[in-house]
């Protein structure tokens, strides 16, 4: 089922308990859907309101585990429930386990595991943001448990229809008397709403109360997130209060302290059921979204609208780009047993990150030779000649008329030296004058700088499963040159392995490939073809703009069914609204994000993803 879909249907009879029914509600990465979803998802909340009747919306957070080939990452699990005496075609679940109250103070409670505190809303915004209970959340403590109730109940429209006629006359005899207050006013706007629900949308009216419980070891700890917990509030709109002497009551869903009029359509904007847990079977744990809950991938199931294994990674520098591909992976060969790896490297970080790990680790300097023959891997036919010799025109500026002869050759000849071997002796020949221009353009692959890259004998990949090529240069045109071959290279081992075992291909620092177009054009093709030999390709740049450099980078791009934005300059404005689609709630999320942090898209779901790293993964991947 899609993640869009919130409430799961069961056949199961609900468990009543003092004639309360329990089911279990799904939380959703609300923030990241698009308006039309939002909407979609509101309009759902609103007629699940208008069905229950009476109840409350019951969930709770707190901080747990989540186990990855025996390493413990810190977490928060997330339950959202409905609590109605209703009868409901929905899933259900067991009564919310929570601590019993052994003593109340007159502003607290302590509990059988520690202390709470219970905070009511009183008093709201004219200008609510669109689920602005799924914003309010703890950044610097974590409470041992948070608990939001949204408790309603359906009242009598006519008594609301007085109520608005009441505020009504309110408003005339202050017209009459020029005299005015700001509580009124905002009595008068949300009058004006209410009524609005009520004559244009067929709202249902309900009274509404909005419950905060926060837990926590010790006094000194709840007063901290007391504080944190109301100036968050107040930053999305919702003034909060804590009831004197009625703790207790409040805390057990009793009393009547903290109830305000409004509809279900209203009520429905709070949106609070933020908060999704992708978990996939045997994924790769990567982080946690903005509200603690695990993500944990396995690329190559076609799950979750994901079509390929395929990523795309952009994150400028100090972002934790080349940190994210190591713990991707690492983890992937540990979950993973069987899998291939191939990284190419311009800055051979990799090669220092797993140094005592890969099968071969090669760093490749300015006078090793390399030799990748680009003709001997045409001839294998694992790339086009005519996209081999694009590649080689755009190298070497060679004109577009000698295209033709070019690719001929390339199809004739079985390796380099027998390529030039031949443009030599048809050179010498009487009006061969085009095949001298060729060779003479081709000159440097065996004369030049470039021969170490096109000459001697390539590395031998044969039977390895893990295998890191770096280059130790500073030659952008080298490093260009030798990326293009080795992954090249690498994608003609891929070809000749079994197409049942799972397979990777790492770029790192990819902008060096997509600035030209023919190697651009090399690149997506073998995101459209890799996919068929169960291989995943990952590209990753310092920038989003690096993906809009041609129309082949963004075909790239658009291929990836896995996207990962890590932080980006102000720059990229323009490219993460016209590339990547994302609103500028999410603009300002990715601009301002620290490293680590970023958005994730795979297959049909989008959420905040932090990044997690042990200790000690810190201190092997670390990048300055």
């Amino acid at each position: 089922m899609s993640f869009l879909s919130i409430f799961k249907k069961s056949n199961q009879q609900a468990q009543v308990k003092n004639k309360n029914r329990y089911y279990r509600l799904e939380g959703i990465p609300f923030f990241l859907l698009s308006p039309e979803d939002r909407d979609m998802k509101m309009k759902e909340l609103s007629a699940l309101l208008s069905q229950a009747e009476k109840g409350y919306i019951y969930i709770s957070r707190k901080p747990d585990t989540y186990e990855f080939e025996g390493t413990k990452f810190p977490i928060i699990t997330s339950s959202f429930n409905l609590i109605t005496e209703k009868e409901l075609d929905l899933e259900t679940s067991e009564p919310p386990q929570r601590p019993k109250v052994t003593k109340e103070f007159a502003k607290y409670l302590q509990t059988d595991q520690g202390y709470a505190k219970v905070l009511v809303s009183y008093a709201y915004s004219t200008k609510i943001l669109e689920g602005s209970l799924g914003r309010i959340d703890f950044k610097s403590l974590r409470p041992e448990l948070f608990e939001l109730v949204v408790q309603f109940q359906k009242i009598s429209p006519l008594s609301v229809r007085n109520y608005l006629n009441s505020l009504e006359v309110k408003k005339q005899k202050m017209a009459r008397y020029a005299s005015s207050s700001v509580q009124v006013e905002e009595m008068l706007t949300r009058g004006s709403q209410l009524k609005k629900d009520l004559d244009e949308e067929a709202a249902d009216p309900l009274k509404f109360r909005f419950v905060f419980i926060i837990h926590s070891k010790t006094v000194q700890e709840l007063e901290s997130l007391t504080r944190e917990l109301i100036q968050v509030s107040q930053e999305n709109g919702i003034l909060l209060d804590i009831p004197c002497c009625a703790q207790r009551e409040i805390y057990e869903i009793q009393g009547s302290v903290g109830y305000r009029v409004s509809s279900n359509v209203s009520l429905s904007k709070f949106y609070p059921l933020v908060g999704f847990s992708l978990t996939e079977p045997n994924g790769v744990f990567l982080g946690v979204d903005d509200k603690g809950a695990p993500i944990a991938i396995n690329p190559y199931l076609s799950v979750n609208g994901r079509q390929n294994p395929h990523w795309a990674i952009t994150g400028t520098t100090g972002a934790g780009k080349t940190t994210t591909g190591a713990v991707l992976i690492d983890r992937l060969r540990k979950a993973h047993d069987d899998i291939y790896v191939i990284i190419v490297d311009p800055m051979s970080n990799y090669n220092r990150f797993f140094q005592n790990e890969a099968d071969l680790n090669i760093v490749f300097g300015d006078t090793d030779y390399l030799g990748l023959d680009p003709v001997s891997l045409a001839n294998e036919g694992v790339i086009s000649s005519g996209d081999i010799a694009d590649f080689l025109i755009e190298s070497y500026g060679i004109p577009a008329e000698l295209r033709g002869i070019l690719v001929s050759q390339l199809e004739q000849n079985k390796s380099l030296k027998e390529l030039m071997d031949n443009l030599e002796d048809l050179a010498s020949k009487k009006f061969a004058s085009e095949y001298r221009k060729l060779e003479n353009f081709l000159l440097n692959m065996t004369s030049g700088a470039d021969k170490f890259v096109f000459q001697g004998r390539p590395p031998e990949l044969k039977g390895k499963k893990f295998v890191i090529l770096g280059l130790n240069t500073e030659d952008t045109r080298k490093k260009r040159l030798a990326s293009t071959m080795l992954m090249l290279y690498a994608y003609s081992l891929i070809n000749k392995l079994p197409r049942s075992v799972e397979k990777l291909i790492l770029i790192d620092e990819a902008h060096f490939l997509f600035e030209y177009q023919s190697v651009a054009k090399i690149i997506a093709i073998i995101y459209r073809t890799a996919r068929a030999l169960r291989t995943s390709m990952i590209t990753m740049t310092q920038l989003i703009q690096h993906y809009n450099m041609n129309n082949y980078s963004r075909e790239a791009w658009q291929l990836a069914d896995n996207k990962l934005i890590l932080k980006q300059e102000k720059e990229a404005k323009d490219d993460l609204i016209n590339l990547a689609h994302l609103s500028e709630e999410e603009i300002d999320y990715v601009l301002k994000s620290s490293r680590g942090r970023g958005i994730l898209r795979t297959g049909a779901i989008t959420t905040h993803i932090q990044i997690q790293l042990t200790d000690e993964e810190k201190e092997r991947w670390r990048t300055e």
